[in-house]
């Protein structure tokens, strides 16, 4: 193999396992948007190996770094690591209780611009029911699957799993630099037609219904256009929060409702 594939292979698998792993994405100045980290979070990162033949990065100003300092997390206020996650919920968090709740989506899920107590994914909790939220502001089907795979215990008769699932467009992709569009830029910089969309969403839908058991996943939406034979609940915008675009209390509310109707009756 020469130097320079082996190095492009290097850096492909240093930006997919960052990401994938840490939930981080290496990018560029040109990529950085507005409202995320700057300056050193924006340096794109080149390998190098040192004189013992590891594997090091330096950024565009020829200083050598360690890869966290150059990695711009997508999933902001997501995942524990992060500041603002809301996995643990500040109530209902009791990992012995009787039924065990995980709910994943997009910022709908999470919440955005409510305060976690308003949230359908707290809502949904009790003093026999712990709630966890893993919501994570665009993103689409496939980190959820990434995520719930992290949770999922095959042993456990007590987890059951609510996915809201959004438009089908939104999914992880590298462009030609090794950098992660954010999941709602897929539509306007990728050229997809509606047979891979629906392929895309079909194979994670039987592919978790398969392996962790339809009977056990709750599946949602906020998408009036995907085929609702899918699905067991709608999540309607009922109300907005205070920014004017994501869901407010009444509509969570409501979408909380909507589940605990499917619990009981699936559940009794």
């Amino acid at each position: 193999m020469s130097s320079k594939k082996e190095t492009y292979l290097n850096k492909v698998k240093y930006n997919v396992d960052k990401f994938y792993f840490d939930n981080h994405r290496v990018t560029t100045k040109e990529n950085t948007d507005e409202g995320f980290p700057q300056g050193e979070h924006g340096l794109k990162l080149y390998q190098h190996k040192d004189d013992k033949g590891n594997i090091v990065y330096s950024n565009d100003k020829g200083e050598y770094v360690s890869s966290h300092l150059e990695a711009l997390n997508i999933y902001e206020n997501n995942m524990g690591r992060l500041e603002g996650g809301r996995q643990h919920d500040p109530i209902y968090n009791d990992e012995n209780a009787r039924r065990q709740i995980y709910t994943f989506g997009d910022s709908w899920t999470y919440g955005w611009s409510l305060e976690q107590e308003q949230t359908f994914t707290h809502l949904l909790g009790d003093e026999d029911t712990a709630v966890y939220n893993y919501g994570a502001g665009g993103t689409g089907l496939d980190f959820a699957v990434k995520t719930l795979s992290e949770v999922y215990i095959p042993e456990s008769r007590r987890q059951i799993f609510i996915i809201t699932v959004p438009h089908f467009f939104r999914r992880t992709w590298f462009d030609d630099d090794g950098v992660v569009l954010r999941a709602w830029q897929v539509k306007e910089k990728v050229n997809i037609n509606e047979y891979n969309n629906y392929f895309y969403f079909l194979h994670h839908y039987n592919m978790l219904n398969t392996f962790v058991g339809r009977d056990k996943i709750i599946w949602g939406t906020w998408d009036g256009d995907l085929p609702a034979e899918h699905f067991d609940v709608n999540f309607d915008l009922t109300d907005l929060a205070e920014d004017n675009l994501h869901p407010g209390p009444i509509a969570h509310k409501e979408y909380a409702e909507k589940i605990k109707n499917v619990l009981q009756d699936r559940f009794k």
